[in-house]
């Protein structure tokens, strides 16, 4: 009998925690952002870019599962992001525990609701020389029917070539260059507006606002109509795409970017800014 009671009271206690689960719990979704991290440093490797504030709803700069490091001329997805203030570090991408530990950027960023931005690494990682954010607003004009969206981003910086930029939109890289360009003067670190185009392959080719000269060249990436079923894919005949061709500097030579022979001039490389819709 007197081990009756505390087996009895034992016994309410566990019907008191039942009576009060009421089932998963789930929380509610912030206000998100989309963040895209993209490296322009011309004379360092790799980097590691994280949110250090909090692990959900962070963007960081991994881009796939067998990534080490985010490399130079490299970007990743837009990752949906919670919209407030958001503390980002950067670390040098290495092996050993002593050299990436080493912060090479440390900045607090407010991130706005329901806006998609492009966080550009620029600068340099020579003696002296430091690295920071540049922020590319990535929210593309509306488009309806056949239409695309396209324009030209500027990703070397300052003493970096090309210091401005002239774009064109042409058939292909050999086209010759038209008299007026559909991008003009694209200063450093910086991005053009919007062209609105309808859906055909096409190229971009840039050149010096002083000499006309062509720098370099790249086509757009393809995509397709929706079709067989299928959605339309992100590209120059997907309809409803938009995309930015990032025109970045060479690597420089003696340092850790790499020095394979396409990154000893300067290039063109396409991100898409909206895939087209479902």
């Amino acid at each position: 009998m007197r081990h009756r009671f505390p087996l009895l009271a034992l016994a309410l206690l566990g019907g008191v925690a039942c009576s009060q689960d009421d089932g998963v719990t789930v929380n509610a979704r912030p206000p998100l952002g989309g963040v895209r991290f993209i490296n322009a440093v011309p004379d360092g490797g790799a980097v590691d870019i994280r949110m250090v504030d909090q692990v959900e709803w962070s963007a960081s700069s991994v881009a796939g599962p067998n990534d080490f490091g985010l490399a130079f001329r490299a970007g990743t997805i837009h990752w949906p992001t919670e919209a407030k203030a958001r503390r980002i570090r950067v670390f040098p991408t290495d092996s050993a525990i002593a050299v990436t530990s080493t912060v090479l950027h440390d900045t607090t960023i407010t991130i706005q609701a329901d806006r998609n931005i492009t966080l550009m690494l620029v600068g340099s990682r020579a003696a002296g020389g430091r690295v920071r954010f540049v922020q590319i607003d990535d929210n593309p004009p509306t488009l309806t029917g056949g239409q695309i969206a396209v324009r030209v981003v500027n990703a070397a910086g300052a003493g970096q070539t090309p210091a401005t930029v002239n774009g064109y939109v042409l058939p292909t890289t050999s086209s010759a260059l038209p008299a007026n360009a559909t991008f003009a003067g694209v200063a450093s670190n910086s991005a053009s507006a919007y062209a609105v185009r309808d859906t055909a392959a096409f190229a971009i080719r840039t050149a010096s606002p002083s000499d006309m000269a062509t720098i370099f060249s790249a086509s757009a990436p393809t995509g397709a109509p929706a079709g067989g079923g299928l959605a339309a894919t992100a590209g120059a005949l997907g309809p409803g795409t938009a995309m930015s061709a990032y025109v970045f500097p060479r690597s420089t030579a003696g340092t850790t970017a790499p020095q394979t022979a396409a990154f000893t001039a300067p290039a063109v490389v396409f991100f898409v800014d909206r895939v087209p819709r479902p």
